[in-house]
């Protein structure tokens, strides 16, 4: 058969098959470069140009490269901290699934979604960044943004059956006004603290105020009992943990299930599955809130009514069943953190 034919036929490089022909390279010779190695297994390869001294690639070598293989794409990484990366290691994410799973049959929840609860934090501004746009080659658009704004941080939360609780406001401030939650969606509430980020007082009336006239968690949860109890996960914050939080969760039958730290991006399902679509949707939303309110702008007084809007937008019943069984909470799968 042709060299030409038989590249054609078995979808072999021409190349690859006249150099072995040839005898330039040895047919013996089956171990891959490099670089497809990288790439086969998933964690890509740094192209440059210049290379090792003693390899160097050509612009011409990766193209062809690239033409030859179209299901590769060039693509920049995305970023993980040092420390998270080294949180998420093997022994930490079977130690943790090992501690799941003997709650998980204790309290026979494994099949109960509607008792396994995830709470996180998320921080918020009234700036925006703004999105692409097609412009002139010639000149560099400019988009208008707002000043330097305060940190605000939303508490959500949801379960494994896909329903979600009210978002939770914490604004900067020293006294709670009733304006800061203008244009809110019903069952929002809200308080202020100092930095505008939760703390250990706030959070634990987030979840056990005595007063159900305002916002708390187990107005909106169905009630625990020994026979049925909640399990509530979240990262391990030192605002998060305390005896009083403790003690309240053990009178009410709810388990405080703390994941291990540093891992949030991997374990928990409100951040793997939820905040990152609310901060995409929040975010588009400001730019087309400023561009339809260019006088006034954003304030703290209309970040709320946005900010709702993208909450429901984002934590819904499919993102939230989906956010569970990606990071393995349920159904119970601890295999699918493994590489």
């Amino acid at each position: 058969m042709p060299i030409k034919k038989a590249a054609a036929v078995f979808s072999v490089p021409y190349s690859t098959l006249h150099d072995s022909v040839s005898g330039k390279i040895q047919l013996e010779c089956t171990r891959s470069g490099p670089e497809t190695l990288l790439l086969i297994t998933g964690r890509g390869a740094d192209f440059s140009p210049k290379g090792k001294e003693d390899k160097k690639l050509s612009l011409q070598w990766f193209y062809s490269f690239m033409k030859r293989w179209p299901e590769l794409k060039v693509q920049k990484p995305r970023s993980l901290e040092i420390m998270r990366a080294k949180a998420t290691s093997e022994e930490t994410v079977n130690t943790y699934f090992n501690e799941l799973e003997t709650i998980l049959n204790k309290y026979n929840l494994k099949n109960s979604p509607q008792s396994i609860y995830n709470i996180d934090e998320k921080g918020i501004v009234e700036n925006h960044k703004p999105p692409s746009v097609v412009s002139s080659c010639f000149e560099v658009p400019v988009a208008v943004t707002l000043g330097k704004s305060n940190t605000r941080t939303v508490i959500g939360c949801g379960n494994a059956l896909g329903v979600a609780i009210p978002p939770y406001f914490v604004f900067k401030g020293q006294r709670m006004r009733q304006e800061f939650l203008s244009g809110c969606t019903a069952g929002t509430a809200g308080t202020v603290s100092e930095t505008g980020w939760s703390n250990s007082e706030i959070f634990q009336m987030y979840l056990s105020d005595p007063d159900l006239s305002t916002f708390n968690f187990t107005k909106y949860a169905p009630p625990a009992s020994s026979e049925q109890p909640i399990l509530i996960l979240y990262d391990g914050h030192k605002s998060h943990i305390n005896i009083s939080l403790i003690q309240w969760a053990r009178e009410t039958n709810i388990i405080i299930f703390v994941l291990p730290a540093h891992t949030s991006h991997v374990l928990q399902p409100m951040d793997v599955g939820c905040f990152g679509p609310f901060e995409t949707i929040y975010n588009g939303m400001k730019y087309t809130y400023l561009r339809e309110h260019a006088t006034s702008g954003i304030d703290r007084y209309s970040l709320c009514e946005i900010a709702c809007k993208a909450y429901c937008s984002a934590v819904t019943p499919v993102n939230l069943q989906a956010s569970f069984r990606k990071t393995g909470i349920y159904p119970f799968n601890r295999s699918v953190l493994k590489p």
